[in-house]
C-alpha cells in the first residue's frame, strides 16, 4: 500500500542537534561539549555556580548515553547496575555563568540568561519531539493501514458473495450447455446414422448407370471393379439386415440383379480367355505332331497367361475368399448373397475342367505311343509301365501348377469342398485313363506284373523321400501315387487275386497229387497237373517265395502250394495298406474246401489213415504259413437271412389253433414277425482250418493210442511193431521233424496219465 520508505524512515537526531547549535550562536567547543567521558566543567566554582548548577540540573535531563546491550538475563542485571553507577559518578555540573561570561560585554545578564534557558531548552526538548512526531505519523499510518485493510477484507466479502453467486449462476449455465451439447451429439449422430444408411440407397442409380452403359465389360480391370463387388455385398446384407425400411426389398433385389450382372461379366471375360486359348491348342496339336516342348506350351504356357491377362482384379476375385466367404466356416449364413457367389464360381470351375479336355486325347495319344515304341510291353513290361506312369505324374503335376496359379488360396481351395472335389477329380482323371491303358496287360493271371508294380510305387513314392526337388514335388507325387494305388492297382490287385484263388475250387488232381508218401527230390514236378495259377506265379521275382514259406512244400498238394504262394505275395508289400479280409479268406477257404476233396478221394480209394495224414501235412503248411509270416485275419463279413422269426410265428399259431385261420395273420405279419431278418456272420477261414485240423490230429492220435495204450504184456510184441510202422510212416509222410516230434508227443501223452 505505501512505499517502503515510509516504514524504514528513522531520522538521525545527532545531526539535528548538532546543526542547530551549530546554526544558533556558534558557541565554543569549550564551554558545553564534554570531553572524553571527563564530567567536570572548567570555571569557576562558588556558591553563586552551585545555585545555577542546581537549577540547570532540574530545567534540564542529562544526555543520554548509549548502554550496552544484554547478552542474557543475567547479564542484563549486571549492564544495568554498571549504567546506573557510571551515571552517577559521570555527571557533571554545568557552569551557569559560562554563557554570560562570553557575551557579557554586549547584553543584559538577564536577557542572556533567559536566552541561554529557552535554547537549552530547545535543545534538551528536540530529539523527543522528533520521536513524538515520528510515533505521531506511525500511528497515522497504522490507522491507514487499518482502515485499508478492513477495506479490503470487506472487499473480499463482497467478492467471495459475489463469486458464489457467479458459481451458481455458472453451474447452471454449465448443465444447460451439457444438455446442448448432448443434444448436439445425439443430433449429430442421427445426421452420421441417417447419412450412413442413406448411402446404401444413394450407391444403387451412380451403379446402374455405370453397368448399363457401353463398354461395361471393360469394367472388371477398373481399379475400383473389387470395391464395388465388396460395396454391392454390403448393401445387400443391409437391406437383408433391415427388412422394415423403406423399399429394402425393392433395393435387395436390384443390388442382387446388379452383383448376377457383375459377376456375369467376370464370368464371360474368363470363358471367352480359357476358350480362344483352348481353340488355339487344339487347332495346332490336329495340325501336326508336337514335340513335348510345344506341347506343354500349348497346353499349360499359353493357359498360365490367361489369369495375368485378365488383370491383378480378376485374380484377386479367384485367390480369395473375402468376398463371398467367411474366414471359419465358408459360407456367411446370414447374407443374402450367399447364391450369387457359389454359382458364379461353380461357372467358373465349370469354364476351366471344360477347356482342360484335349490334355485327355494327348496323354492317351501319348501311351499308345510308348506302347509302340521300344521298350515294348511284351519284352520289357517292367521299363514300359515305368516310363508310362512317370508320364502321367508329370502330367498330374502340370495341372496341379496350372491350378494353383488359376485358384490357390481362393474359395475353390478348400480340399473339403465341392468345387475343390472337382478340379482333383479332374486333375486325376489322367490317372483313370492310365489304368484303362495299362489294364489288358495286368489282367493276364500274371500276378508278378500288379505285385511288382504295386511295390515299386509304394517303395519309390509312398516310403521314399528321395529323387524329388522339393518338399511341394515330393507331397504332390506321393499323393498322386496314393490314389493310383487306392483308387485303381490295390482293387485290381485284390481282384486278380480273388480270381486265382477262385480258380483253386477247379483244380482236378491226378493219382500222383494224391501220394502222401515223400517224393524224391530230384522227381521232376508234373507242370500240367499244377493249378493254372501256380504256372504264373513261377516267375524269377517270386520263384523261390512259397519254397522258403515252409519246409516241405515240395511234397505239398499243388492247391496249397497255389496258396501260400498267393498268401506270400499278397503280405509282402512295403507299404503297410489296408488289406482286405476277403482275399485271405478266399485262398485259405478255397485251400482248405480243395484239400477236403482231395481227402474224401484217397479214403475212397485208399484207407481213411492216408486220408488223415494227407490233410494234417499239408493244413499244418498253411497253418505254419500263418505264424512265420504274421498274415492278417483271414475274416469276411457275411449276410445271411435268418428264418428262425418265421417259425416261431407259425409255431405260436399251431399251439393257439389258429394256423388255418387267416385273420391271425395280420398281427405278425404288422409287426414284421412273418419276413426274414438280415444276420451278419463274420467268416473266419482260418478258424475252419484250424477245426479241421484238429479233428484230423485227434483221430490219429487217438487210433495210435488205441494200439500203442495196450498193457496186456502178450501183445508187447505187436505194440513194438505197432510203434515201428507209425514212424516209418510219420517218416514217409513228414519232412519235418518237429512235425513229426510233436505227433509223437500227442500220441504218448495218453500214456503218461
Amino acid at each position: 500500500m505505501y512505499e517502503d520508505s515510509w516504514y524504514s524512515y528513522v531520522p538521525e537526531p545527532s545531526s539535528h542537534k548538532d546543526d542547530a547549535q551549530a546554526s544558533k550562536h556558534r558557541r565554543g567547543e569549550s564551554m558545553l561539549k564534554q570531553t572524553n567521558g571527563n564530567n567536570q566543567i572548567p570555571g569557576p566554582s562558588g556558591s553563586i555556580l552551585e545555585l545555577f548548577e542546581e537549577t540547570a540540573d532540574s530545567n534540564g535531563p542529562p544526555k543520554a548515553t548509549l548502554a550496552r546491550r544484554a547478552k542474557s538475563y543475567g547479564n542484563f542485571y549486571e549492564i544495568a547496575v554498571g549504567y546506573l553507577d557510571k551515571e552517577s559518578k559521570g555527571q557533571t555540573v554545568r557552569d551557569p555563568f559560562e554563557p554570560l561570561e562570553v557575551g557579557l560585554g554586549n547584553r543584559p545578564l538577564d536577557a542572556s540568561y533567559e536566552e541561554c534557558e529557552e535554547e537549552l531548552l530547545n535543545a534538551s526538548h528536540e530529539e523527543y519531539q522528533l520521536y513524538r512526531d515520528q510515533l505521531a505519523l506511525s500511528a497515522r499510518h497504522l490507522d491507514n493501514l487499518l482502515s485499508d485493510t478492513t477495506s479490503a477484507l470487506d472487499l473480499l466479502a463482497t467478492l467471495s458473495e459475489s463469486f458464489k453467486a457467479v458459481e451458481s449462476e455458472t453451474t447452471a449455465f454449465q448443465s444447460q450447455c451439457e444438455d446442448l451439447l448432448s443434444d448436439q451429439n445425439r443430433l449429430r449422430d442421427l445426421a452420421d446414422e441417417v447419412g450412413t444408411e442413406l448411402q446404401y440407397y444413394a450407391y444403387l442409380e451412380p451403379l446402374t448407370r455405370r453397368l448399363n452403359a457401353p463398354g461395361a465389360g471393360r469394367l472388371i480391370r477398373s481399379d475400383d471393379f473389387l470395391d464395388m463387388l465388396m460395396n454391392l455385398n454390403t448393401c445387400i446384407d443391409f437391406m437383408d439386415q433391415h427388412p422394415t425400411y423403406r423399399d429394402s426389398s425393392i433395393y435387395k433385389t436390384r443390388y442382387t440383379s446388379l452383383l448376377e450382372k457383375s459377376l456375369s461379366l467376370v464370368q464371360m471375360a474368363f470363358s471367352n480367355a480359357l476358350r480362344e486359348v483352348t481353340d488355339d491348342a487344339t487347332k495346332q496339336l490336329r495340325l501336326k505332331e508336337q514335340t513335348e516342348t510345344a506341347e506343354y506350351i500349348l497346353l499349360y504356357g499359353k493357359y498360365e497367361t490367361v489369369i495375368s491377362d485378365l488383370g491383378p482384379q480378376v485374380e484377386k476375385l479367384l485367390r480369395t475368399t473375402e468376398f463371398p466367404f467367411s474366414d471359419n466356416s465358408g459360407f456367411n449364413s446370414r447374407s443374402a448373397n450367399v447364391q450369387q457367389w457359389p454359382e458364379f464360381y461353380k461357372q467358373v470351375v465349370d469354364t476351366y475342367i471344360k477347356s482342360r479336355e484335349p490334355v485327355g486325347p494327348l496323354v492317351l495319344k501319348s501311351l499308345r505311343k510308348f506302347a509302340a515304341s521300344d521298350p515294348k510291353p511284351e519284352t520289357d513290361f517292367k521299363s514300359f509301365v515305368r516310363r508310362c506312369i512317370q508320364y502321367v505324374f508329370d502330367i498330374c503335376y502340370n495341372e496341379l501348377t496350372l491350378v494353383e496359379k488359376f485358384f490357390q488360396d481362393g474359395p475353390n481351395w478348400n480340399k473339403d469342398g465341392e468345387l475343390a472335389e472337382k478340379i482333383e477329380e479332374n486333375r486325376f482323371s489322367h490317372l483313370a485313363t492310365l489304368y484303362t491303358f495299362l489294364t489288358p496287360y495286368l489282367s493276364n493271371c500274371d500276378l508278378t506284373r500288379i505285385c511288382g508294380l504295386t511295390s515299386w510305387l509304394e517303395a519309390n513314392y509312398l516310403t521314399s523321400n528321395e529323387d524329388f526337388d522339393s518338399d511341394r514335388t515330393r507331397e504332390a507325387q506321393k499323393l498322386t501315387a496314393h490314389v493310383l494305388l487306392d483308387k485303381h492297382l490295390w482293387p485290381l490287385s485284390d481282384a486278380l487275386f480273388l480270381k486265382a484263388a477262385a480258380e483253386i475250387e477247379h483244380f482236378k488232381p491226378s493219382p500222383d497229387d494224391l501220394q502222401i508218401a515223400i517224393k524224391p527230390a530230384t522227381a521232376p514236378v508234373d507242370e500240367n497237373k499244377a493249378v493254372a495259377t501256380s504256372e504264373a506265379l513261377d516267375s524269377e521275382a517270386h520263384g523261390d517265395a512259397h519254397t522258403q514259406a515252409s519246409p516241405g512244400m515240395s511234397n505239398a498238394y499243388p492247391t496249397v502250394k497255389t496258396a501260400i504262394k498267393l498268401l506270400v505275395m499278397y503280405n509282402d508289400r512295403v507299404y503297410d495298406r489296408p488289406r482286405t479280409g476277403d482275399v485271405l479268406y478266399e485262398i485259405v477257404h478255397q485251400a482248405t474246401e480243395s484239400l477236403q476233396k482231395a481227402a474224401t478221394i484217397i479214403k475212397r480209394n485208399s484207407t481213411i489213415m492216408d486220408a488223415q495224414l494227407f490233410l494234417i501235412k499239408n493244413l499244418m503248411l498253411i497253418e505254419t504259413l500263418f505264424m512265420t509270416h504274421e498274415l492278417p485275419d483271414s475274416i469276411r463279413q457275411s449276410a445271411e437271412f435268418d428264418f428262425t422269426p418265421i417259425w416261431e410265428t407259425i409255431k405260436e399259431l399251431q399251439d393257439r389253433k389258429q394256423l388255418f385261420n387267416p385273420l391271425a395273420y395280420f398281427t405278425p405279419l404288422l409287426k414284421g414277425k412273418l419276413l426274414p431278418t438280415v444276420v451278419d456272420h463274420l467268416l473266419d477261414a482260418r478258424k475252419e482250418l484250424e477245426k479241421v485240423l484238429v479233428q484230423q490230429i485227434t483221430a490219429f492220435t487217438k487210433y495210435w493210442q488205441s494200439r500203442l495204450g495196450d498193457k496186456d504184456p502178450n501183445k508187447k510184441g505187436s505194440i513194438e511193431k505197432s510203434t515201428v510202422e507209425l514212424d516209418s510212416l510219420l517218416r514217409n509222410v513228414f519232412e519235418d521233424e518237429t512235425t513229426r516230434a510233436a505227433l509223437w508227443k500227442m500220441i504218448r501223452a495218453e500214456e503218461q496219465y
